[in-house]
């Protein structure tokens, strides 16, 4: 099978906070000439919680409308509580995209995680992507509530960002105990080759904005047989996750835009979701280090 490729893509701003609708638009080109199966707008990497409802309404009129068929579009609609999200859901209906991803509310709220989740795959009026990332919502999820959710027509995959190989290899064993359709993504891209080598259907990782290419590589070689191609591509990823996001990921959001930034692709490194005094000069030192010592996989 051909295993999928998917960006939860940074969101381009200007300095002000608002939307760089050119630099979204040179994502999508650059990521529709790598290869990607899909882009993810508006997951943890696209800084959903700290963008106002009509930054994101803007991006997913403009990518809607400029990614015209050349891949799968998916739309995040996490928010703090689960009508916030079927409202965002009901704003976005009219837009043309491929299905939205959901990650249930944190434990601060007292709904059952699984019962919003479902009642987001009643509501929508096209398939529904998972957001598992416990990380995140401090939600962790029984085998028998993912049995309960797989079993939803409208689920179409989870994106697995647990970290847990026990829990990966355990949803795979159910589904085909099940026969369920449910497609399963790796999150965490440092994990991405030894999850698709064990059969999930792809990976929706955060580095794909600057590392599409590398994703599609590693991909392309698990499809081959080729793990040992698969292993070395998936340590090349590793040294830009370092270079790029720092030792200690302290750079996460302001890096990987600053190497985009650097590449030529957007205005600017501002992000709403990181303080930009740690993207010091020591910091910009080490990502154009990094950049230029992987140009060529990475392609710019």
């Amino acid at each position: 099978m051909k295993r999928k490729v998917v960006s939860a893509t940074v969101t381009p701003l200007m300095e002000d906070g608002s939307l760089d609708g050119q630099g979204l638009c040179n994502l999508i080109d650059r990521g529709a000439r790598h290869g990607l199966d899909g882009m993810f707008l508006f997951g943890s990497m696209g800084e959903w919680g700290s963008l106002s409802d009509a930054v994101k309404q803007e991006g997913v009129e403009l990518a809607s409308g400029y990614v015209k068929n050349r891949f799968e579009l998916l739309v995040g609609i996490n928010a703090t509580s689960l009508p916030l999200s079927l409202e965002l859901m009901k704003r976005y209906e009219k837009y043309d995209f491929s299905a939205y991803v959901f990650m249930p509310p944190g434990k601060t709220s007292s709904l059952d995680p699984v019962k919003s989740v479902l009642t987001v795959l009643d509501a929508a009026d096209r398939p529904v992507y998972m957001y598992h990332c416990p990380s995140n919502n401090s939600v962790n999820f029984s085998l028998k509530d993912f049995e309960t959710m797989m079993r939803h027509p409208n689920l179409k995959g989870i994106k697995n960002s647990s970290s847990d190989m026990y829990l990966r290899r355990e949803l795979l064993l159910l589904r085909e105990d099940m026969g369920a359709k449910t497609l399963f993504f790796e999150g965490q891209e440092w994990a991405a080759d030894e999850a698709l080598t064990v059969g999930c259907d792809g990976m929706i990782c955060g580095m794909g904005a600057v590392c599409s290419k590398l994703m599609r590589k590693l991909a392309d070689c698990v499809d081959a047989g080729d793990v040992a191609g698969a292993v070395a591509t998936q340590n090349r990823m590793i040294r830009v996750f370092h270079g790029v996001y720092g030792p200690d990921v302290e750079n996460c959001w302001n890096g990987q835009k600053y190497a985009l930034v650097k590449m030529g692709l957007i205005a600017t490194p501002y992000t709403a979701a990181q303080e930009m005094s740690s993207l010091d000069d020591a910091a910009k030192a080490r990502i154009e280090k990094c950049i230029a010592e992987f140009k060529d996989d990475l392609d710019w």
